[in-house]
C-alpha cells in the first residue's frame, strides 16, 4: 500500500473521530482515497492493516489515558465501514472493464473462464441440462477486405446487439476473440436452445448490417450437458466449437448440434 494512501487515510481517520463522524469528511475522504487507489495493490486485508495501524497511531497520539474510549472504536470502525463501501464499489468498476469486450461491450474471454465453470457446477448439483454454443460469423474476412475494419467492427457489434435482445437475463454471452462468440444457456435442453440459435442465426441473415453489405451470416455450434455426470469446461466448448466447424462444411449459415453427428 503506497505511503501517500496511508497518510491521507490517517489524516481522514484522524478528522473523523475527532470531529464528530461528519459526513463533509467522508466526502472528502472518498475522493482523496480512491485518487490515491493503486489497482496492483489495493486488496481488503491491507485496507483493514492500514486501519488497524492508522488507528492505534490516532488513538496514541491523541488520548491522554490508557483507556480508550469507546465512541472513538464506534467512530473509527464506521469510517472503514464506509471507506470498504467506496473500495468495493471501485473493484467493481475495475472488474467490469477487465471483463469486458471494449468492442460490442459483451462478455470477453477473462469471464468465460471466471463464469462458465460456475455455471457448468450449478447445472450439475442441480441436475439441469445446460447447452454452449460456439458462433462464427461466415467469411468475415471478406468484409474486412471490401469494405475495411470499421465496417467489420461495425458488423461485430450489430450481431452482438442482435444476440443480446435474444438471449435471457440468466444466458451469456460472450466475445471470444475475432469473429468468434460463445453463448452459455442454464437450464435449457438442446431442444429448447434450438429456439433463441435458430432465431439468432435467421435475424442475422435477415438483417442488413451495412449499405451494400448482402448476406451476412453465422455458422453456430452447440454442445449440451444433460446435468448427469462430470464434464470439464473446455470439452464441452471443443465439441461446441467441433459443430460449429461441421455448420461450416454443411454450407454455413446453420445451427448444428453435436449430438445431431452422434445420431
Amino acid at each position: 500500500m503506497s505511503g501517500e494512501f496511508y497518510a491521507t487515510y490517517r489524516k481522514y481517520l484522524e478528522r473523523y473521530i475527532y470531529e464528530g463522524a461528519t459526513e463533509g469528511v467522508l466526502l472528502e475522504a472518498y475522493q482523496d482515497l480512491l485518487r490515491c487507489l493503486d489497482e496492483s495493490e489495493v486488496q481488503a486485508a491491507n485496507i483493514l492493516d492500514v486501519h488497524t495501524r492508522a488507528f492505534r497511531e490516532v488513538m496514541g497520539i491523541r488520548r491522554d489515558s490508557d483507556n480508550v474510549q469507546w465512541i472513538y472504536i464506534d467512530r473509527a470502525t464506521e469510517f472503514l465501514a464506509q471507506v470498504l463501501i467506496v473500495i468495493d464499489t471501485f473493484f467493481l468498476q475495475l472488474k467490469e472493464r477487465v471483463e469486458r469486450d471494449h468492442l460490442t461491450g459483451l462478455y470477453n474471454r477473462v469471464a468465460l473462464y471466471r463464469l462458465f465453470p460456475r455455471m457448468l457446477k450449478d447445472a450439475q448439483m442441480q441436475g439441469k441440462p445446460l447447452v454452449v454454443a460456439m458462433l462464427d460469423l461466415d467469411d468475415f474476412k471478406r468484409i474486412n477486405d471490401r469494405f475495411g475494419h470499421q465496417a467489420g467492427d461495425e458488423a461485430l457489434r450489430s450481431v452482438a446487439g442482435l444476440i443480446e435482445r435474444v438471449l435471457r437475463s440468466d444466458d451469456v454471452a460472450v466475445r471470444l476473440g475475432g469473429e468468434e462468440f460463445v453463448i452459455v444457456l442454464p437450464a435449457t435442453d438442446s431442444v429448447r436452445a434450438r429456439i433463441p440459435l435458430e432465431r439468432i442465426r435467421a435475424q442475422v441473415a435477415a438483417k442488413k448490417v451495412l449499405p451494400g453489405l448482402e448476406g451476412l451470416t453465422v455458422s453456430i455450434g452447440a454442445a449440451e450437458y444433460a446435468g448427469r455426470g462430470a464434464v470439464e469446461p473446455d470439452e464441452l466448448i471443443r465439441q461446441a466449437d467441433q459443430a460449429m466447424y461441421r455448420a461450416k462444411e454443411l454450407g454455413k449459415n446453420r445451427v448444428v448440434f453435436a449430438k445431431d453427428d452422434e445420431e
